[in-house]
Parts: structure tokens; sequence; C-alpha cells
């Protein structure tokens, strides 16, 4: 009865341990760098998104980061305002970029489809002997169809 039960449990723990092996891994989004007031074509990732090209332009940077040359006691943020549209409508979208993956993503509806923009990188960084002119400023940016 031992044996029985010793061969259950070792089993069952191997079966829990069997890998997926017919698990389709999903492609990274890949990012697009968009310099401010000139619109850059992104292709939108995600499901059902062959064809789903989108045009995106950068249209205001609000930089209160701190400058990597000083200690803050907030790393602070950068507000962006976007301007996504497709062959037939706009929008604006708006980001609060913090510099974390999970809260620089912003939720818009084009043309009744959901879709999901994420920021990865404002450039350039703040530095407190210099202000940037806002034509440097360009932005990274990945577009998810939900």
């Amino acid at each position: 009865m031992k044996r029985t039960i010793l061969f259950a449990l070792i089993w069952v723990s191997v079966m829990a341990c069997d890998e997926k092996q017919n698990a389709t891994p999903q492609p990274e989004p890949q990012s697009t760098s968009v310099p401010y007031r000139k619109q850059t074509k992104i292709a939108a990732s995600g499901a059902g998104a062959s064809g789903a090209d989108l045009k995106v332009d950068l249209r205001e940077v609000n930089d209160s980061r701190c400058p990597k040359d000083v200690v803050c006691i907030q790393m602070g943020s950068a507000r962006i305002k976007l301007n996504v549209s497709d062959a037939t409508n706009s929008t604006e979208v708006n980001v609060d970029f913090k510099g974390n993956a999970k809260a620089d993503s912003q939720a818009f509806t084009l043309s009744g489809q959901n879709y999901m923009l994420t920021v990865s990188e404002l450039q350039p960084y703040p530095v407190s002997t210099q202000t940037p002119k806002i034509e440097d400023y360009k932005v990274n940016v990945t577009i998810e169809k939900k």
C-alpha cells in the first residue's frame, strides 16, 4: 500500500512539472522612436493586428523628472501628449511617464478598436545645467491591439 501511494505521489509530481511543448511563444512588441512633431508609423501588435498601422505624433512634453545629476526626494514624471490616428480617425492619448513599465501605459479606443499604448523611454533625460529644446524630445512607444 505504501508503494502504491509513493508511486502515485511521484507520478503526480512528474505530471505537474511536465512542460507544455506545444506552447507558441508570443513575440515581444517592438518599440518605435517617435520624435517631437514628426508623425511616425507604428504597427500595432497583438491579437488580429495584421495590417494595423497607426500614425503617432508627439505633440507635447511637460518634463518634471529629477535631473540625473541631482539628488531628489521624488523621481518626478513627464506628462506626454500624443496624437494617434488610423486611416479615418484620430484621438489624443495622454501618458504620465514615471519610468515604471506598468504605470506608463494608457488604454485608448480608435475607430471602435481598443489599444494599449506604452511608453518605455523619454529622451533626453534632464540635466540640471541644461534645458533641452522641445524639438530634442523623442519617445519610445509600443501599441498593442486588445
